[in-house]
């Protein structure tokens, strides 16, 4: 292997360091959020919202960084966003308020909006099929921060105070910033200025067509039961419950793990398996899961049972939902993902904060949130049978135009 091969494969190291730091300072934090709240006198309302203003955070830069990264360089922006989430970690243990913290973990989520660079440096620098590989390794994080985030961070609360998660999450911060600096591929930006009436022009395009925008809040409105889980688990198991840390390390394992194998499944899938079938057996498969978990919802193993098969229902469907809308663009595909990185966030924080006013309202309890899904995957199979009538429409008009 190759000098340059060997400091390729490093920078892709420390990158998915990063990425997997990112996700994992978020779900590390999630069971010592009752402790937070009490501590600085707050409400429960607040513990959801850590997780809304987070992914706020995330969704708030993406459509200026596309068109920077062309102007000053891929590898300056990456490292600009590795700074900042180290210097936001470290100052949320020096918080003194919920408002406080809220303000930080809300410029802490500012990290997630350079990750997608990372992905399209790595695209850049390697051939096909080690790109493809790579790009799937770094997929899984998303998959592994919430399935090791609550088992690390109990494992840290058990026996320290809540600021070490963020202590740990630093130091991991920075491993990944040195790493970088070092191994990080320097490129020359490109001489010209980025052409910003051309770019306001793909971005209306982009946010004017009815393919994408559906698809993106069908995918927006999907994540939300499994979000809301994540956001509200620990006022339902660790409060409302008064089971132990080790049950709530049980039922987060059981209940995202249907998308770990779901994952597992599509990568078994033949190359032509037809998106459209994959969206309509996931959705019908979520949807049995999610009544199931309705009618279970005061049996917690009937409850968590439900929730595996949801789970896996969402992994088969939610990559070809977010596949077929952005090609539904024909927009450049790096500001089609930012504007699907923004959208994603928004919606997924807005309806999070539906749910959290309607536990404020009806109570944070499980039977309440098993209760709030059923409407909700009404919604979702609605949309999916309307998104994947309109893929089948358009494949039966490109069959009548070939014929002829």
């Amino acid at each position: 292997m190759s000098i340059k091969s060997k400091q390729l494969l490093w920078f892709f190291a420390f990158f998915l360091v990063f990425e997997l730091n990112i996700y994992l300072s978020n779900d590390m934090i999630m069971p010592a959020m009752l402790g937070i709240v009490e501590e600085f006198h707050a409400e429960k309302k607040f513990v959801p919202l850590s997780l809304s203003l987070y992914l706020l955070g995330g969704s708030s830069l993406q459509i200026f960084l596309g068109p920077l990264a062309d102007c000053i360089g891929k590898r300056k922006l990456v490292l600009t966003g590795n700074t900042l989430f180290l210097l936001a970690t470290l100052a949320v243990p020096l918080t003194a308020s919920i408002e406080q913290f809220l303000a930080v973990r809300f410029t802490q989520g500012m990290g997630c909006c350079f990750i997608f660079i990372g992905y399209a440096m790595i695209h850049e620098l390697f051939d096909d099929m080690a790109a493809v590989k790579l790009s799937s390794i770094l997929s899984s994080t998303t998959i592994l921060a919430p399935l090791a985030g609550p088992i690390l961070g109990s494992a840290i609360i058990s026996r320290l105070d809540w600021r070490y998660v963020f202590f740990l999450s630093a130091l991991l911060a920075l491993l990944s910033l040195l790493g970088l600096f070092k191994t990080m591929p320097r490129a020359a930006p490109k001489a010209t200025r980025p052409d910003l009436a051309a770019i306001m022009r793909s971005y209306a395009a982009i946010f004017s067509n009815g393919r994408f925008m559906f698809g993106m809040f069908t995918a927006g409105l999907a994540t939300v039961p499994l979000t809301a889980w994540i956001g509200f688990s620990p006022i339902f198991v660790l409060q409302e419950m008064g089971a132990s840390y080790a049950t709530y390390i049980a039922l987060q394992c059981v209940i995202l793990s249907g998308f770990v194998l779901s994952s597992i499944a599509i990568q078994r899938l033949r190359q032509d398996f037809p998106l459209v079938s994959l969206l309509r057996m996931g959705g019908l498969i979520a949807a049995a899961g999610m009544l199931g978990a309705g009618a279970g919802r005061h049996h917690v193993d009937v409850f968590a049972a439900c929730m595996f098969v949801y789970s896996i229902g969402f992994g088969l469907f939610n990559g070809a939902l977010i596949r077929s809308a952005i090609t539904a663009s024909k927009e450049a595909m790096t500001l089609t993902t930012a504007a699907m990185s923004l959208l994603y966030c928004i919606y997924l924080s807005a309806w999070l904060q539906l749910y959290n006013v309607l536990c404020q309202r009806f109570g944070y309890a499980l039977e309440t949130y098993a209760l709030l899904n059923i409407p909700v995957i009404v919604a979702i199979t609605a949309c999916l049978l309307l998104f994947t009538r309109g893929m089948a429409g358009r494949r039966e008009s490109g069959v009548r135009l070939a014929r002829h």
